[in-house]
């Protein structure tokens, strides 16, 4: 069974760039290409054997952690790289934290980028990176999220599916107290929803 490489990519010719080089780089790989987060999403259902998701987060539409979290639940066994043109230190933690491998500069060589999917592949890269274009980027204190025990608390009873009240009935805290933890749960690890936030958590050793 062939293994296959989504790349989704709305730039048509950084999409066929990639494309070329998923099949000069990666032996027994076959790309198939989306232009958004959603198409790539419908294309994923009907995939077997991805291995390896390419991503733009600053795609039109679905994007950024919430594209991201979308592909590491529908293929979770694929290691999903982050292509961007940005290299704002806060959309690389926030893609990290989603869920992605790498954040890489779309300015990188060929070479490294090919070299860089190798390793993804092959499932060598054991912690999130950040590669500029000048090579990798410290993430600083930024990488580690701090929640108070509270928070944690209430982050596991999300994670158990309760709701706001519920948790307000069994933690004995009015649900606007809740609310609030719920929502400074969100800013702390960036996320806009309950169910990137598990994800996120989960991914973080929190939960």
């Amino acid at each position: 069974m062939t293994a296959s490489a989504l790349i989704v990519e709305d730039h048509p010719l950084f999409r066929d760039a990639l494309i070329h080089l998923v099949r000069a780089t990666l032996i027994d790989v076959t790309p198939v290409a989306a232009n958004s987060a959603e198409e790539g999403l419908r294309l994923a259902a009907s995939l077997q054997q991805v291995k390896l998701v390419l991503l733009d987060p600053g795609l039109p539409g679905m994007n950024g952690a919430e594209a991201i979290c979308a592909f590491c639940r529908a293929l979770p066994d694929a290691g999903l790289v982050a292509i961007s043109a940005s290299e704002d230190r806060r959309d690389a933690v926030s893609a990290l934290r989603a869920g992605a491998k790498v954040f890489v500069s779309k300015a990188v060589s060929t070479q490294t980028l090919g070299g860089l999917l190798l390793r993804v592949v092959e499932g060598k890269v054991d912690r999130p990176e950040w590669i500029t274009p000048t090579g990798h980027a410290e993430l600083g204190d930024e990488s580690s999220t701090v929640l108070t025990p509270r928070q944690r608390e209430i982050l596991a009873l999300l994670a158990q599916g309760h709701s706001n009240k519920e948790i307000g009935l069994r933690l004995s805290v009015a649900e606007i107290t809740v609310k609030m933890h719920v929502s400074a749960i969100f800013r702390a690890l960036n996320v806009a929803n309950r169910t990137q936030a598990v994800l996120v958590a989960r991914r973080l050793a929190i939960l």
